[in-house]
Parts: structure tokens; C-alpha cells; sequence
């Protein structure tokens, strides 16, 4: 059988049951041709081999979303129909007395236990698997057991931090990473070529992501990487320190196995030259007990002049917690409260200007502030969507606008003696809805 492939996916072909591989990632940007011919290579190869093939995706809730439709047109244009039989939720093929089968499911859907009625598949095909979280992965990855089975991923790079591509720089010998790019692919339909064109004219960091495989965070897209350039080795003397803070209610209960939300602390200075410092930094998927220890560590450590948070029902049901904490630990902190009304990306606006001015600056040490690359990796990645991981945006926005709000943000702190009740965060949070709800 001729199997028309980009000739950059040969190996795919060569190693798909070789054996040599555990994992087989094919990555790159848009029009590569990945999709379709890792179709056409499984169609292949069960047919001559009989396999059990399940097909993934993060979430799949119905089979409209899966990759059915695009392994029966494979099928079908290699001239294979008589042998496979298309049905509402799965295909089959018999192949005189060989059998296999295409199944087609989402992760997310799944417990551990349930995956296992998938351990005698042969191969699991994990399509756009840069939505993948490290739960669903882990769950999948001892599922696939016979020997000789494969796990195959393929994905356009989203971001830095994600669970494939990090197994894809991983090195490990049993990972087969193969790049691919709209350049290797022959069939490249001409309008794609128009709407490649069309999009290096007018951005080049979203060209890169779209169209040049490029993570996210590489790439650059509302905040620019080269704003980030100009770093910090020794701090500025007499900096106003702040901190803000994005919370999380810590594990759901009722989903023990979900990725429980991050909460972040951001430490920053602000010195006479109006420049922002950024020096401290912590970020854990812990319950409120170990990040309100961890915020009153900082500001023990900083002395801020003020506390920025985002009003709201995590605010507020935690809030008499802070209050307890802060007065047991003796350490107080004047708080301000902001309403976030508008999108993620208008929020951000505010410290995106000041970054675009050069009036942010990281610390240049990376080895002895390792949280430094994830931050700027996050501000690189923010593209003012939600479902990705972007709590570090939202930190450094709450930064600026509770600046913004302050008469004159570097000032000199005001040494007026305070009563413990001047501590707690301004105004009135009347947000009706428990945080149990959000």
C-alpha cells in the first residue's frame, strides 16, 4: 500500500509498531498535515495488523467532537471502505481473520478505574494534546500495558508548561519527538497560504505561534518578551514594597482527582523612578492554611505598604481567616480590596503599558529565583482567555490598578500610628455568591 505522507512523518510510519518507542509526539503549527496523516498511518496499520486503536482528546462530550469523522474520510480516500465499518460510536475492520477497531473517548471524562477497561488497546492516539493535564496523563499512561503498545500525542505547542510538551523536551530515550510545519507538507492548500501571508504581515509573535509550532510563551503575544529584557542584579535603594495576590479555595471536594487552582503571591517594589521591581515570589496548589501562612511570611519578610486582592466570594469567605492569622502571627497588613468587573485582558492593560514602557523589571539571577521564567512565561502566554494557566497575569494586573488607585503610590510610607482595624481590606465586598458556587 502507498501511504501519501508529509515526508517529515516517515518515521511515524517506520516506528508505529517498531517497539522501540513508548511514546511517539508529533508536533508542529497549523496546516502541517499532522492530523490526517497520523490518521492515515493507524488506518494502515490496523488493517494489516489488526489493531486496537483508542482514539483521545482531553474532553470529548459527544462523538461529534472526537476524530471519528476524520479517520472514516481517511478511510474512505484510501480507497479502504470494504474493509471498515463506519458505525455511530466506534469503527471496526475485518481483514480475513484479522480484527481491529477504532474507539473514540475523552480523558477527562474518565476515573482511573474506569480507563481500565482500555489496557488491552495497542495503541492510544491523544489528539490536540496540549489540553492535556497532568491528571488525565497519568491516568491514561498505566492504562496502555500490553506489550509492544504505543502512546501516541500530537499537538500544536500551546504552552511551555504543558504536560506533552514537557515530556517532548524530556529527552528520554523511549520519546520519539518528531517536527512538523506547514513547509514540509506538500498538499499545503493555497488558502492556507493566503491566511499564512496574511498574518506575518500584521504579527510576527502570533505568526510564529500559529503558524511556526512556537509555544506561546515564546511566541509573545499581548506582553512581548523583549519588554522583559532589561533585569535587575542589584535592587534599587528605597523601593515601596506591595504585594497582591490571587486566590484559590484550595481542592474541590467533590472532585478529588481535578488540578486543584493555584494561588499566587507577587512581591514588588516601587522605587522614586516610578520603575516596578519585581523581587519575591510564591505560588502553590495548597488549601488557604498554607498560603495565608505563606502571605504573612512575605509580608513579615517585605514590610508592603499595602496588600492588593480581588474582591469576590473566595475573598470573602476567607477573608475572617486572614484576619485571625494576621493577628495570631502579630504581622498587619493594610489591604485593599478591588472589584475585577471587567475582562482579563482590560485588566491587564494597566501593567501591560507599564511593561511596554520599560518600567518593569525582573530579577536577572534565574538560578536563585527559579519562579522568575514561569512568571514571564505566563505574561508571554496571556492571551486574555480563560482555561489556562494565568494566575501570575492576574497577579501582577491586580499590582497595577491597586497602584493606580493610590494618591501617590511612591510616596514615602505614611508613619501616622494605626488601630488594628485600619488593617483590614477597604469597602464593602457585597458580592452575594458563596465561593463554594464561583
Amino acid at each position: 500500500m502507498r501511504l501519501e505522507i508529509p515526508q517529515q512523518l516517515i518515521p511515524l510510519a517506520q516506528h508505529i509498531r517498531s517497539g522501540r518507542y513508548r511514546h511517539i509526539i508529533v508536533k508542529g503549527g497549523r496546516g502541517s498535515g499532522k492530523s490526517w496523516s497520523i490518521a492515515r498511518v493507524l488506518v494502515a496499520n490496523c488493517l494489516g495488523h489488526g489493531l486496537r486503536i483508542l482514539c483521545l482528546r482531553e474532553s470529548q462530550k459527544s462523538i461529534k467532537l472526537s476524530s471519528k469523522l476524520l479517520i472514516a474520510d481517511q478511510i474512505e480516500e484510501m480507497g479502504l471502505s470494504a474493509a471498515y465499518e463506519v458505525q455511530d460510536q466506534q469503527i471496526l475492520m475485518r481483514n480475513g481473520k484479522l480484527k481491529g477497531e477504532f474507539q473514540f473517548t475523552g480523558m477527562k471524562e474518565h476515573t482511573s478505574d474506569s480507563f481500565k477497561s482500555y489496557e488491552s488497546f495497542d495503541i492510544a492516539w491523544v489528539e490536540e494534546a496540549s489540553s492535556v493535564t497532568p491528571v488525565s496523563a497519568n491516568k491514561l499512561i498505566p492504562t496502555i500495558r500490553k506489550p509492544g503498545s504505543l502512546l501516541l500525542w500530537s499537538y500544536n505547542p500551546d504552552q511551555e508548561s504543558d504536560f506533552v510538551h514537557q515530556l517532548a523536551k524530556s529527552g528520554r530515550d523511549d520519546v520519539l519527538v518528531i517536527e512538523c510545519n506547514y513547509h514540509h507538507n506538500k498538499w499545503f492548500p493555497p488558502e492556507l497560504e493566503i491566511e499564512r501571508k496574511a498574518l506575518l504581515r500584521i504579527n510576527q509573535d502570533l505568526y510564529d505561534h500559529i503558524w511556526g509550532g512556537q509555544c506561546r510563551s515564546a511566541a509573545g503575544l499581548l506582553f512581548k518578551r523583549i519588554w522583559f529584557a532589561d533585569r535587575w542584579t542589584v535592587l534599587p535603594k528605597g523601593l515601596n514594597n506591595y504585594i497582591a495576590s490571587d486566590y484559590a479555595a484550595g481542592q474541590d471536594p467533590d472532585k478529588p482527582e481535578s488540578d486543584p487552582d493555584w494561588t499566587e503571591h507577587g512581591v514588588a517594589g516601587l522605587g522614586p523612578d516610578g520603575h516596578l521591581y519585581v523581587h519575591d515570589w510564591w505560588f502553590g496548589q495548597d488549601d488557604p492554611t498554607v498560603w495565608i501562612n505563606e502571605l504573612l511570611r512575605l509580608a513579615a519578610t517585605h514590610k508592603p505598604l499595602r496588600l492588593f486582592e480581588e474582591k469576590g466570594p473566595i475573598h470573602r469567605s476567607l477573608d475572617p481567616f486572614i484576619k485571625r492569622a494576621m493577628v495570631a502571627k502579630k504581622v498587619i497588613i493594610s489591604r485593599t480590596a478591588l472589584q475585577s468587573d471587567s475582562a482579563k485582558a482590560e485588566r491587564a492593560l494597566g501593567f501591560a503599558a507599564m511593561c511596554a514602557a520599560g518600567m518593569v523589571h525582573f530579577p536577572a539571577d534565574e538560578q536563585k529565583y527559579p519562579w522568575v521564567p514561569r512568571v514571564i512565561n505566563q505574561l508571554c502566554a496571556f492571551n486574555g482567555q480563560d482555561g489556562r494557566d494565568d494566575d501570575a497575569v492576574d497577579v501582577l494586573s491586580l499590582m497595577a490598578r491597586g497602584m493606580n488607585s493610590m494618591a501617590n503610590a511612591s510616596a514615602p510610607e505614611d508613619k501616622t500610628p494605626k488601630t488594628l482595624k485600619d488593617y483590614f481590606f477597604d469597602g464593602v465586598d457585597d458580592d452575594p455568591d458563596n465561593w463554594k458556587t464561583a
